[in-house]
């Protein structure tokens, strides 16, 4: 049951943006925010990986706040939040290692070499700066750009970028392994 909570609160809040965007195209932002609310407290209670409690969090507190202070715009807010929450994730993991990457690295690869763990390490270091960057784009659209736009890039555009990132570090991964098997 619990592998069903989780799954259901991360399908929602990748399915998050076009909710928002159905929801305000329709003058409803009252469901989406107890939606918001309801996904993070899911993910709350299914005893999920520490590091996530950013993410959950800010779920509960824009969901919360967009409810109490009766403005939208909170909801919209939120993929701001949650990149900056991946930040301090990944952040957290420079600090304390291993780097998230390094951690996703051994699950295919649990006896990743020292070169593997520099180089995860530095990956880990691209990505802090991938969710600066996305968090500075999809606050912009909250401002700036039409509802649409907000909805296509914070519900797609942002996820095709971190697919292309997570794929790219992959296949320059698997680069570099070959190259320093071949200098052994």
């Amino acid at each position: 049951m619990n592998a069903v909570l989780k799954g259901i609160a991360v399908i929602g809040l990748m399915l998050y943006p076009f909710f928002v965007g159905y929801g305000l195209m329709h003058g409803q932002f009252v469901w989406v925010s107890a939606l918001l609310i309801a996904l993070g407290v899911i993910r709350l209670f299914s005893k999920g990986n520490a590091l996530l409690w950013p993410l959950t969090g800010f779920a509960i507190l824009c969901g919360g706040l967009s409810l109490i202070l009766k403005d939208h715009a909170w909801l919209k807010l939120y993929p701001v939040f949650m990149n900056i929450g991946a930040l301090i994730i990944f952040t957290m993991t420079l600090v304390k290692p291993p780097s998230m990457i390094e951690r996703f690295a051994r699950l295919a690869e649990p006896d990743l070499p020292p070169e593997g763990v520099a180089w995860t390490r530095q990956v880990t270091k691209v990505w802090c700066g991938f969710f600066c960057v996305n968090a500075a784009i999809a606050l912009m659209t909250v401002f700036f750009a039409p509802m649409k736009i907000w909805v296509l890039y914070n519900g797609f555009i942002a996820y095709v970028l971190m697919g292309i990132l997570l794929l790219g570090e992959f296949l320059l991964r698997k680069r570099q392994q070959r190259l320093h098997q071949m200098q052994k």
